[in-house]
């Protein structure tokens, strides 16, 4: 069932464009989203009847498992191309399109709340209405669940994204600072949460190789918000580099992936 808000239906997202092939490139293993929604209900100490939000739910990767269970989820996101998505994938999934920092729910209407991949994303200081937001919704001892990937500083992801973000620099691109702009709000939570916990809830290995990440990027959601000059310089730069770094843009490498969530209750 997907509710569209009526006064969201005209807003572009910069998802939107990348919504068809979104999981092409980042879809976790099946095994991994068992062991993150498991991992979610152990942690929280939640029944398995608690009511479920998740803000930025996407093309459901992360929530369509909580929906096949048959948890009482709600996936929201304002862009409505990727809920489309989610719908095809799940006729079952309960999808709202609504703006994070806006949200179309009474106060406390749910006992956890999941920002799956979703804090770096935001533009600068954005977070704090969401958050806001985020907070007035659950209700009193619930927990917002922040959850993200990580893997290996040495791996191809992320010496090829340290390598974007110099060409991007010297293109006059300011930098991407992904693990910063998640570190304020995770501090935010934690300053008004009556409890916090760490947990690595999967791990996986997966191939990974340079244009993969190149194919990845090029229609990535804040990457294709820049000129197309400047996306396709980039690239071209960031191939070449490649090329040379790793002696064939096809080569792949095994890689190890992590899962980790940030719980906060909030409030008893």
């Amino acid at each position: 069932m997907l509710l569209k808000e009526h006064f969201l239906t005209q807003m572009i997202s910069a998802f939107d464009s990348s919504a068809a092939t979104f999981d092409r490139y980042r879809a976790l293993p099946d095994h991994a989203l068992v062991a993150i929604r498991k991992t979610i209900w152990d942690s929280t100490g939640k029944p398995e009847s608690a009511h479920v939000l998740e803000l930025g739910a996407g093309t459901g990767r992360i929530g369509n498992a909580f929906v096949e269970a048959g948890d009482s989820y709600v996936g929201a996101d304002i862009s409505l191309p990727m809920l489309l998505q989610f719908h095809a994938r799940n006729e079952d999934a309960r999808l709202v399109q609504a703006d994070g920092a806006r949200l179309p729910f009474r106060d406390g209407s749910f006992d956890l709340v999941l920002l799956m991949h979703v804090l770096s994303g935001l533009e600068k200081d954005s977070w704090r209405n969401l958050l806001c937001e985020t907070v007035r919704v659950i209700s009193p001892g619930g927990s917002v669940v922040v959850g993200h990937t990580t893997g290996s500083m040495a791996g191809v992801d992320a010496r090829m994204k340290r390598q974007l973000n110099h060409i991007l620099e010297r293109l006059g691109i300011a930098r991407d600072g992904t693990k910063k702009s998640r570190e304020e709000p995770l501090e935010w939570l934690h300053t008004g949460a009556s409890r916090r916990m760490q947990v690595t809830a999967a791990s996986w290995i997966n191939q990974r190789t340079p244009q993969e990440f190149l194919d990845r990027h090029r229609n990535g959601a804040r990457f294709s918000t820049l000129p197309d000059k400047i996306r396709e310089e980039a690239l071209k730069n960031l191939h070449d580099w490649a090329e040379k770094t790793f002696g064939s843009i096809d080569k792949a490498f095994a890689e190890e992936f992590s899962f980790v969530l940030h719980i906060f209750q909030i409030g008893v």
